[in-house]
Parts: structure tokens; sequence; C-alpha cells
């Protein structure tokens, strides 16, 4: 198992995140920090929190230029010896049981990827105790209409066949997710909470510009996989309308 990590002033969380990898009850084999050109110590605390981390080993990578986190995702992906690779933003922490239980699934169903619930608070002190549900298969379609992947979330098998979109900013991940699925790649859902922001609600990203960013990047997405063939006419049209009825309700959500 490889984790990649993308960061970019990450200075004020990268640590805890950290330490929740070296927690893990089974851990990879390496860690790829790969900086975006932080203009903060993030670079200085990864590299303090390697030299007293006996493992798993911690390899920081420094981009060139700043080019966002599919980039910085994908050069760490390049590096990764791992069998499979696991994804965590540099302000999210993990369960310890987290890769434990999600390689056991994967093991279990061999599926190429899987996922699975997110809690925002989650407390690590002391960790919750953790009852696993039967994992649940996502369909392509299923996807389309409700996308329940986070990507500090997802395991998948090391495969030179997939990386994330480096033409996008916005919902490049969900790009990713269509194209596993679209190809028939078997993929699980976990419903239980293995992961959680570092902060809690207090560092919660609230309702910002970004969400229509976003939105139009799903859009994008929905429209590319049409061109491909990968859905027809009325699938297009019925996944586009179901989106914006979700944003609307979400921005009308946020306003009270």
């Amino acid at each position: 198992m490889s984790v990649i990590i993308p960061c970019y002033n990450a200075a004020r969380t990268i640590g805890t995140t950290l330490r929740s990898i070296a927690d893990q009850t089974l851990l990879p084999v390496e860690v790829i920090c790969v900086d975006d050109c932080s203009r903060d110590d993030t670079v200085e605390v990864i590299r303090a929190f390697a030299a007293t981390c006996p493992a798993p080993e911690i390899i920081l990578h420094r981009m060139p230029q700043n080019g966002g986190p599919s980039l910085a995702r994908n050069a760490g992906w390049s590096m990764a010896r791992g069998d499979h690779v696991a994804f965590l933003d540099s302000d999210d922490i993990w369960h310890p049981r987290k890769l434990e239980i999600q390689m056991r699934v994967m093991q279990e169903t061999g599926s190429f990827g899987s996922s699975h619930a997110r809690k925002v608070d989650l407390s690590l002190s002391p960790p919750p105790a953790v009852e696993v549900p039967a994992p649940q298969p996502l369909s392509f379609t299923g996807l389309l209409y409700w996308s329940r992947i986070i990507t500090s979330s997802v395991v998948l098998r090391n495969s030179p066949d997939y990386r994330f979109p480096d033409d996008m900013r916005y919902s490049e991940d969900f790009k990713l997710w269509c194209r596993i699925l679209a190809d028939g790649h078997r993929f699980m859902l976990i419903d239980v909470p293995l992961s959680g922001i570092v902060g809690g609600h207090d560092a919660a990203p609230g309702l910002s510009a970004a969400v229509l960013k976003m939105e139009r990047g799903k859009l994008a997405v929905f429209r590319g996989l049409h061109r491909e063939g990968r859905i027809s006419w009325p699938r297009l049209a019925s996944v586009i309308a179901f989106s914006n009825l979700k944003f609307v309700i979400r921005r009308i959500q946020g306003l009270f």
C-alpha cells in the first residue's frame, strides 16, 4: 500500500494527518507527500515528522510549480511502489483501522477499488469502536446520480491505466471514479466513517463559490461521458436534471 498526500500550505494540519497514518493497525509501505509549492512551513513539518517516525517510510516530493491537486496526486501516483494506492488530503485524518478494514474488504470481494463514509468531527482520542457492515457494490449508474465517494476514503489497485484528469481543477476526482466504474471494475462502499477532518466542524469548509465550480465540473463530466458514448441522451438529460436539483437544494439549505 502506498499513501499519496497532495500538500499545499498545510503546515497547520499535515502533522496530525501523518500521525493518523503512523497509527494504522495495518501500515502502508510508504507515504508520498507531494508539496505543491507551499509558501508556509509544510515542507519543514513533513521533514520533522519523517525524522522521528520509524514507519512507514515518508517520502517528500516537491513539485517544480504549483499545478493543483490532480497533478500533485498523479506525481505521487507515478512514484508509488505499492500494489494498492490510498489517497488522503493534507487536512484529513483516518481511523486507526481504516487500512486494515478496507484491504480486508477488497481482498474478500476481489474489488478494484473501495471507499467508506466520513464523519467530519471524527474523534481519535480514543478511536471509536467500529462495526463493519456488509460492503455494497457501487454501480456506474448509481455513481452518476449520487456520488458518495470521498477522495480521502479511496483505495485503488495500483494501475497505470488510471490517473486523475490534469485538465480540471474541480470534480476531477469524480471523473476518475466514473471512468473506473464505466470500464466495469468492481468498486465497494463501506458504510462506516473511517475518516474525518483535522479540527472537525470548526475546520470544515462552508458553502462557497467553489460549490458552483464543482457543480459545473460535474456537468462537464456528464457531457464528456455522453460524447464518449458511455451514457445516452436520455441518461444525460436525467443526470443533469437530478444534479441541478440537488445543487439548488444545497444552496437553499445553506441560506438557513
